[in-house]
C-alpha cells in the first residue's frame, strides 16, 4: 500500500462511520456532531466553554457555535457566556443514542482481531495527540 492512500482511507472511513451513525440518528432528531458535542458535556455538569468543546472535538470555533445554536434550538442545552450546559433533555437523549456509538465500535472491531483492535487504537490515539500537538483540527 502506497502511503498517499492512508489519508484517503480515513477520510472514506470516516465519512462512512458519520453517514451510518447519521442515518441511526435520524430518528432521534440529532446526527453524529450534535451527539458528540453532548457526550462531552455529559460530566462536566458546570459545563464547558467553546473554545475548550472545539479543541476537544477537532472542530473549529464557528463549528461549535453551529453545532450549540441547533442544540439550543432542541432544548437539549443551555448557552451562557459561551459555555454550554446540557439540559436534563439533552443528558435523557445522549444515554438512548449512545448505543450507537458503541455498535459502530462493535461492528468495526468485530472485523479485526484484538491485537489489530488495540493497535488500531494505538495509532488512532497517536494521530490525534499528533494533531493537537500540530493544532492541525
Amino acid at each position: 500500500m502506497a502511503e498517499g492512500t492512508i489519508g484517503s482511507f480515513l477520510t472514506k472511513i470516516s465519512n462512512e462511520v458519520e453517514k451510518q451513525m447519521n442515518d441511526d440518528l435520524k430518528s432521534f432528531d440529532i446526527d453524529a456532531n450534535e451527539l458528540e458535542f453532548l457526550i462531552e458535556l455529559r460530566h462536566h455538569k458546570n459545563g464547558k466553554t467553546f473554545s475548550k468543546l472545539a479543541k476537544e472535538l477537532h472542530v473549529t470555533d464557528e463549528k461549535i457555535k453551529q453545532i450549540a445554536s441547533k442544540l439550543e434550538q432542541k432544548n437539549l442545552i443551555t448557552v451562557s457566556d459561551n459555555t454550554a450546559v446540557e439540559a436534563d433533555k439533552g443528558l435523557d437523549l445522549c444515554k438512548k443514542v449512545e448505543k450507537h456509538r458503541e455498535e459502530t465500535d462493535q461492528t468495526i472491531t468485530g472485523m479485526l482481531s484484538k491485537d489489530e483492535t488495540l493497535g488500531l487504537v494505538n495509532v488512532l490515539k497517536k494521530m490525534l495527540k499528533s494533531s493537537e500537538n500540530k493544532d492541525l483540527y
